[in-house]
């Protein structure tokens, strides 16, 4: 880290700090922010939670976590943004914190102005992949910029988990050098392990219910527009012509907070391709390992990223990765060495590297090694949720100071 890695973490745990941390979901917070805040709880801080949640919802089974519920709107509405900000700050006042640490765009938008308006000491925004992206028209991403803009000025500290978004933000001068710093992300490399660790792929397959003999290739997410599986089928249904023997696995559904459930549509798309034997959705699955094991070859055919988990789990598998040449997948992939990249939306260029992994297994096998390599030696978990700890501790000293 640039910034704040000069001090250890382990040399700078401050006294117990109240921090609350913001998300948009219950999903969300129970799949990709426990680790954090375990840490957090571990370093001897007190740790709230606020997201919109379900009735199901656990409260990740701690009972030092105090949870709150706040309904983020899914949409741009402004009288939505109000009611969640003013929640916001209720809870913000009432529990003095010393630090609040927001995540996603809708929540972090009305996290980032209530923390901003309360003085909370630290107004904390941990940036999972800025919502500007190349996939916008040209006045959505001129204004999403300016919006970044703007509350890059009430934010106290960004951690970025993509070097590009930084350095977007610093080249154009949006925020200050020592104002924003890279984490990268992580994932657990012990839980993502290859087929041969996991009992074999025909094992696996077995378990699953998969085809035993087909090559298949797998994709990760919500069922959204924005994370490209309608390209994919498509691209899918022209490989599937030439190799019959192949199948589609598609590790996913919808949450109940989804402004645009596209399973629907997925469905119809399969059906009109007469593609439904060829095709497997899981739904919403907690082994994502098992499946991501049991495939041939990964496909991330998403327009927008961060730095994205699905991705790095897949190379932690030992998959050949395909993904497409977005900020955050420019990062991890280098194209011909641990994996392979395309344009977003190209269905022909999809199809193209798919028939490139299937017809040269040595290749396909070489990227697998590399990318294996890359997540395990820049990817691990245990680094990732580090240098977080690392930079909210510093910050906090920094502030006690």
């Amino acid at each position: 880290m640039s910034h704040l890695g000069a001090c250890s973490f382990f040399k700078h745990i401050r006294t117990m700090a109240k921090i609350l941390q913001v998300c948009n979901t219950d999903f969300y917070l129970n799949r990709f922010l426990k680790p954090l805040i375990e840490g957090l709880l571990e370093s001897g801080h007190a740790v709230h939670t606020a997201c919109h949640t379900t009735a199901d919802f656990n409260a990740l089974d701690d009972p030092r976590v105090r949870h709150f519920d706040v309904n983020f709107p899914a949409t741009a509405s402004p009288w939505g943004f109000v009611r969640a900000i003013k929640r916001l700050m209720q809870i913000i006042r009432a529990g003095e914190y010393d630090c609040v640490n927001s995540h996603n765009r809708n929540a972090s938008l009305a996290a980032r102005v209530a923390a901003w308006r309360c003085g909370v000491p630290i107004n904390l925004y941990t940036a999972h992949g800025y919502y500007f992206h190349d996939d916008q028209k040209a006045l959505a991403h001129a204004l999403t910029v300016q919006m970044e803009r703007w509350l890059a000025k009430i934010t106290d500290y960004t951690l970025s988990q993509s070097r590009e978004d930084m350095e977007f933000m610093l080249a154009k001068g949006y925020v200050a050098e020592n104002h924003i710093d890279w984490i990268g992300n992580g994932i657990d490399t012990q839980r993502f392990l290859p087929a041969d660790a996991r009992g074999g792929q025909d094992a696996l397959r077995q378990r699953l219910a998969l085809p035993h003999e087909a090559w298949t290739v797998s994709a990760v997410g919500r069922l959204v527009r924005g994370k490209g599986f309608q390209d994919l089928i498509t691209a899918f249904a022209r490989f599937h012509q030439r190799h019959p023997n192949s199948h589609l696995l598609l590790i996913g559904g919808n949450i109940a907070q989804d402004i645009e459930p596209f399973a629907r549509e997925i469905r119809q798309q399969i059906d009109e391709a007469g593609l439904h034997q060829a095709i497997t959705i899981t739904g919403l699955v907690d082994n994502v390992e098992d499946y991501l094991a049991a495939s041939d070859a990964y496909v991330l055919p998403s327009y927008r990223e961060g730095v994205s988990r699905s991705l790095l789990e897949a190379m932690s598998c030992r998959l050949p990765v395909v993904a497409t040449r977005i900020r955050g997948c420019r990062e991890v992939i280098r194209h011909g060495k641990n994996g392979l990249l395309y344009p977003p939306h190209d269905h022909a260029a999809l199809t193209e590297k798919l028939e490139i992994l299937y017809t040269q297994p040595q290749l396909a096998a070489s990227l697998a090694d590399a990318a294996s390599q890359t997540v395990r030696r820049q990817y691990d978990q245990s680094h990732y949720i580090e240098r977080q700890l690392n930079a909210i501790n510093t910050l906090l000293n920094a502030h006690e100071s």
